[in-house]
């Protein structure tokens, strides 16, 4: 407990003003912050984290909406502009935007699928 105004002491709340642009965009386009990694800790440590990790699972379908919209972005810019290089970029970029699609959509259906990790 903090002796001035006998609020318990704890993490500073979030402060949107005084978070940089680069860390929003991180916590918007990146999913894995939101879920804990179940191989550390004993066996009921990673099953209470696999048992989190279900319960986030529904921010799941919106972070594929957004990387899918991303990966169509980046082929949309890829096929209309001039330039081998550029364009071999854009591609790039919007197939590694889609293999995270891919890897969202596996991770949301098996963790719909198994209800225990043992």
């Amino acid at each position: 407990m903090d002796e001035n105004n006998k609020t318990p002491a704890g993490p500073e709340p979030f402060d949107r003003e005084t978070e940089g642009v680069w860390h929003l965009l991180y916590r918007y386009l990146w999913p894995f912050q939101y879920f804990r990694d179940v191989t550390q800790g004993d066996r009921w440590q990673q099953q209470s984290s696999y048992q989190h990790n279900r319960l986030m699972r529904f921010c799941l379908p919106g972070f594929m909406f957004k990387w899918s919209a991303l990966s169509a972005q980046w082929f949309a810019w890829g096929s209309f502009l001039d330039g081998t290089l550029l364009v071999a970029s854009c591609f790039i970029a919007a197939t590694l935007a889609l293999i995270v699609v891919v890897l969202l959509g596996i991770d949301w259906l098996w963790l719909g699928r198994f209800p225990d990790r043992f």
